[in-house]
């Protein structure tokens, strides 16, 4: 986690650029899309002035998809499907939910998120904006490991579609999960503790699929698992996906319900 020194000038940082979108709201020289914009270069700025946070959210989840991928080369296990699936959860777990949580409850004990709602922009426009470093970190590290996976025996999918819904899904459940998780973490410094059942819940279903050839309901309502079962039909062509597909869109329904009665922008008194 980051120190309190490096979180207090993250927290000065994005201060700053809130007087400069309630200027641009004054003047009307933006829209609300611009405004989440500036928001999101802000964050981007605290993420990279944080070496820890670069290690843990940018290098950890390529070096560990990486490393995947050359032992299923060299095992012939976990592969194709299987491969695709741990590299999502591996980028998910890391970088979209424990980042996002970690930058929630660092600008929350900073009272940025309470500022903020003072603002013109509208609470999509925030959201967009606190996440939208994390999404494009994850993007770009699932891309890297899509181009250097066929090196490791993996081939091209049959369907895209499966990996495009687990994609949207997955990411829509760890940004939520990233918010409720963020109400019950009083200090980033502890957003490691609080984020592991999330991240057990990734990866822990993703796991448990290896060994398994099809996964059963009960498997199924963990994240990890509905999402590594959609990759693996994107290989399998004939695979039925509508119990993966079901059961991630009422997750992702359930999550979203949990953040809104849970999350507060203001810290816990």
């Amino acid at each position: 986690m980051t120190g309190r020194p490096a979180l207090t000038r993250a927290g000065a940082l994005v201060s700053g650029l809130i007087r400069v979108v309630d200027v641009a709201s004054a003047r009307s020289l933006a829209s609300d899309l611009g405004h989440a914009l500036v928001l999101a270069r802000a964050e981007s700025l605290a993420l990279l002035r944080s070496p820890l946070a670069v290690v843990n959210a940018v290098l950890s989840p390529v070096a560990l998809g990486a490393g995947w991928l050359l032992l299923s080369e060299r095992t012939g296990r976990g592969t194709d499907g299987d491969a695709a699936g741990m590299l999502l959860i591996f980028v998910l777990s890391f970088v979209t939910y424990a980042g996002a949580t970690t930058a929630l409850a660092a600008r929350r004990a900073d009272l940025v998120l309470i500022r903020l709602r003072a603002t013109a922009l509208p609470t999509a426009g925030i959201v967009l904006g606190l996440v939208a470093p994390f999404l494009l970190v994850s993007v770009v590290q699932l891309g890297l490991l899509a181009a250097v996976a066929p090196a490791a025996g993996t081939s091209a999918p049959q369907r895209w579609w499966p990996l495009v819904f687990a994609f949207a899904f997955g990411t829509l459940v760890a940004v939520a999960l990233a918010f409720a998780t963020a109400a019950f973490t009083s200090a980033p410094e502890l957003a490691q503790l609080t984020t592991t059942p999330g991240v057990l819940a990734f990866a822990g279903g993703a796991f448990a699929l290896l060994n398994l050839p099809d996964a059963g309901w009960p498997l199924l309502i963990v994240p990890g698992a509905a999402l590594t079962e959609l990759t693996r039909a994107a290989w399998t062509g004939d695979a039925p996906v509508w119990p993966a597909v079901l059961t991630l869109v009422v997750t992702a329904a359930a999550t979203l319900l949990l953040t809104a009665r849970v999350f507060r922008w203001e810290p816990r008194r």
